[in-house]
């Protein structure tokens, strides 16, 4: 199950650190999905074919550090539901 494992804070977003980038393989961490704030990161886990998600990202221009923790918990809902489905 995915969970927050660190936040961390550039320029322009905070970025929440979903897993290590160590599981995925090299070179496949990208965009997977951008909606208004919210950027999701996701790359292939390694020895699998199976995309992931590794980070949420969110603007700083638009969100308090508080609004991107809710979008953050938020999304890692709709991931679990998602999960669920599969």
């Amino acid at each position: 199950m995915l969970r927050i494992i660190e936040w961390k804070r550039t320029t322009t977003q905070y970025v929440a650190i979903l897993q290590v980038a160590d599981r995925f393989e090299a070179g496949s961490i990208k965009e997977l999905k951008r909606q208004g704030p919210e950027t999701i990161l996701g790359g292939i886990l390694k020895g699998t074919t199976r995309e992931d998600w590794y980070a949420l990202a969110y603007d700083r221009r638009e969100l308090e550090f508080d609004e991107a923790r809710e979008m953050a918990k938020e999304a890692l809902e709709r991931y679990r539901v998602q999960e669920q489905r599969i």
